[in-house]
């Protein structure tokens, strides 16, 4: 990644030219037990909560399904001209990111817009994210194996984000292998649960 640096760190260097728990083996002492027992309608034997999403950072590997994802940054800037110009006071936050497809079958881009999330600035945010190749500003819609692409994943807000950071979220993606039950077998599906999930900075363009 170190050969974006010296051009404003990937898709900035090219925006207006976008124009881009406790083990199962653990074991408790009977003195412990007894008072444990003795403590239970207070919560002495309340369940281990479970963990939460793996942290989030920048230029950190997480994957998202049978998506690899690499954030080099987070952007706010009023546009990527010509491939998306919102109407003002909307502006655009994305993800500068480089995405690989790994596995051995080409994959719809859905599998990763569906399951990628910002929110916080004080603003509205779009559903769901559009992707958009740095090099020529095109979307794609389906992903080849063993490639990495250099993407903009890119929200439209209501309007200016507000603060210096963004929370930025990627839910778990498993595969469901084929199956009589299921209606869409071997597919990647997302669990409506967050994996990864952290504050990431946010670098602002006019």
């Amino acid at each position: 990644m170190g050969e974006n640096t010296t051009a404003s760190r990937g898709v900035l260097g090219r925006a207006r030219g976008f124009v881009a728990g406790r083990p199962a083996t653990q074991k408790v002492g009977g003195g412990v037990a007894a008072a444990l027992l003795a403590s239970a309608p207070f919560g002495g034997l309340a369940s281990t909560p479970e963990p939460g999403p793996e942290p989030l950072r920048l230029d950190q590997p997480i994957m998202v399904g049978p998506y690899k994802v690499v954030i080099d940054q987070v952007v706010e800037i009023p546009d990527l001209a010509p491939a998306v110009k919102p109407e003002p006071p909307e502006r655009l936050l994305l993800l500068d990111a480089e995405v690989t497809l790994t596995g051995d079958r080409p994959e719809y881009a859905v599998t990763l817009t569906q399951n990628l999330h910002v929110a916080g600035g004080d603003v509205e945010v779009s559903t769901q994210p559009e992707l958009y190749f740095v090099e020529d500003g095109t979307q794609p819609r389906s992903f080849n194996p063993g490639i990495t692409y250099r993407l903009a994943i890119t929200w439209t807000t209501s309007g200016g984000w507000q603060g210096d950071t963004a929370e930025v979220s990627a839910d778990l993606v498993e595969f469901r292998e084929e199956d009589r039950a299921t209606l869409n077998p071997n597919a990647w599906v997302g669990r409506d649960e967050i994996l990864w999930q952290g504050t990431l900075p946010v670098v602002r363009r006019s």
